[in-house]
């Protein structure tokens, strides 16, 4: 994978923040992480060579006890888990303007580089009050009879009784109201040490009495609609790599592989890839310029063959106005795609 001869990696985190790749394109979360720090040091693996990188992180509020078990010991452990629950939950607050309160930073542009921002996501306001009476009614029965229920069974339980209020939650939605009530502190969890596991279980919290007393009001945000935002799809348009893009990766592992084993980013950069594709020098004085002396006079004569080999081939140019031609054809006939390019692109 360092060599560029796998695409992909899966690793722990402690694995993870080992990584200095330069070029990693993708970081991908399968899970929750504890907190907004770590969430941002584990996806600062990708990009660090300056260009375009995707981080996506799968999430759903029943990943949330999970975590909570590990964390809860920790000093203030809960509460950076719960306030990268709130990122994840929220549908309509700028991700990048998220980390920026988070660490006081001052408010930078998006760019629709965010889920949030590069979708114009329809989210209304869905008033779950009395569902949430319900919660806790059933919650302080639970606990009368010296009984207790993980998120999951009150859930299930939600699912049964929740049919006398006239409108039905899905599953999930019952799912983040049982975790926004968590983060709203109108419930709590509490822990069980077992010998093979601690289990986190939901109780009434400090909260639970101005809700059954109707004097907290209780909302969760529900998308209604996606659609792909015009600045999102000004910023997310990435040319197809070139012919001579391919030519120059292939290069650099090759002279990586001739020369010990090394790393390809050690050879030339994507950056460097992009300048030359660019550019495109003729001779030694205007690669030095690009990739400085050591590396040209290490790789230079081959870089310029490889250069001038792909210039001289028309059948190349042609290709590459095809494959051109094909993406900006695709952009105009498919407004509404709502999938990345990049993903498509770069994989």
């Amino acid at each position: 994978w360092s060599s560029g001869k796998l695409q992909v990696i899966v690793g722990t985190v402690a694995f993870g923040m080992g990584i200095n790749k330069p070029d990693v394109r993708f970081v991908v979360h399968h899970s929750l992480s504890k907190s907004m720090e770590t969430y941002y040091q584990e996806s600062g693996r990708a990009g660090r060579d300056g260009l375009p990188s995707e981080c996506v992180l799968f999430f759903r509020p029943a990943d949330v006890p999970r975590q909570s078990s590990m964390v809860f010991y920790e000093n203030s452990g809960l509460k950076n888990l719960y306030d990268i629950v709130r990122y994840c939950q929220s549908k309509r607050e700028c991700r990048r303007s998220a980390f920026f309160r988070h660490f006081a930073e001052p408010l930078q542009e998006c760019n629709g580089m965010c889920d949030n921002c590069a979708f114009s996501n329809e989210v209304k306001e869905l008033d779950v009050s009395s569902h949430a009476k319900l919660v806790v009614s059933m919650l302080k029965d639970i606990q009368e009879n010296d009984q207790r229920v993980t998120m999951l069974q009150l859930v299930e339980k939600l699912k049964v009784n929740q049919k006398n209020l006239g409108s039905d939650l899905k599953k999930d939605e019952l799912e983040q109201l049982v975790i926004k009530l968590i983060l709203d502190h109108v419930l709590k969890e509490e822990y069980q040490h077992t010998a093979y596991a601690t289990n986190a279980y939901v109780t009434v919290g400090p909260l639970a009495m101005q809700v059954l007393q109707g004097k907290k009001i209780i909302t969760v945000e529900m998308s209604t609609r996606q659609s792909r935002t015009s600045s999102s799809m000004r910023s997310s348009k990435r040319e197809r790599s070139s012919g001579l893009d391919d030519k120059l990766d292939e290069l650099r592992k090759e002279l990586a592989s001739i020369h010990g084993g090394i790393f390809p980013h050690s050879v030339l950069s994507m950056q460097q890839i992009s300048a030359l594709t660019a550019q495109k020098p003729k001779s030694i004085e205007e690669l030095e310029k690009i990739i400085g002396k050591l590396k040209t006079e290490k790789y230079g004569s081959r870089i310029l063959e490889e250069i001038a080999s792909y210039k001289s081939d028309p059948q190349q140019d042609a290709d590459g106005k095809e494959s051109k031609g094909n993406a900006v054809k695709k952009l105009k006939t498919k407004k509404a795609l709502v999938v990345l390019e990049s993903s498509e692109d770069e994989a």
